[in-house]
């Protein structure tokens, strides 16, 4: 554009209506950000937390705790010559793969609670899962506790004689399970 003043005149560029340089700045601060997100990105992969993970161990850690309890509290009761830590062994030994990778999962989560935000971050995060696992399987117990206490052992006791109480294809979250399971043998 010319533009012409007394006594001179100028080649100067037209007014930009698109606000071309503001433009480039923020494509710069994007793509700025962008390298900012992608290592975060990279940082989040080499991660070994998913939602699935975090359901699937926590259903496992469950279940535990809900044998653990029944065995503690209804073995005995209902009058097995066991003892609550064989009972609860025994689940164990058929749930095992299970169990593993429920444990290797949890465990890898809190090491990079630890790598994050030292041993504060990581013991707060046991903290939360195991408030977490403990408030969810009370929930169940409370169910399966239902009227008179040695009727409700019995019943649980069964339960887990049959295996109605182990990690199957029948149990709620399986295929996450069977998920965890791969990615723990890995």
């Amino acid at each position: 554009m010319r533009d012409n003043f007394p006594g001179r005149s100028v080649d100067a560029p037209g007014p930009r209506p698109d606000n071309l340089p503001m433009r480039l700045r923020c494509l710069t601060l994007f793509i700025a950000a962008a390298c900012i997100a992608s290592a975060a990105g990279a940082q989040q992969a080499r991660s070994v937390a998913t939602p699935a993970r975090d359901s699937a161990a926590v259903i496992i850690a469950q279940g535990k705790v809900i044998v653990s309890r029944l065995a503690r509290e209804c073995v005995a009761l209902v009058g097995r010559a066991e003892s609550p830590q064989s009972f609860i062994k025994s689940w164990g030994e058929r749930n095992a793969r299970y169990v593993n990778a429920s444990t290797r999962y949890l465990e890898q989560r809190l090491e990079e609670a630890e790598a994050a935000g030292g041993k504060p971050q990581r013991e707060a995060m046991a903290k939360e899962i195991n408030a977490f696992v403990e408030s969810s399987a009370e929930a169940d117990l409370r169910s399966l506790f239902q009227g008179r206490k040695e009727d409700a052992c019995m019943r649980a006791v069964t339960l887990l004689d049959t295996g109605v109480l182990d990690i199957s294809s029948a149990s709620p979250g399986f295929q996450q399970i069977e998920a965890l399971v791969r990615w723990a043998e890995q």
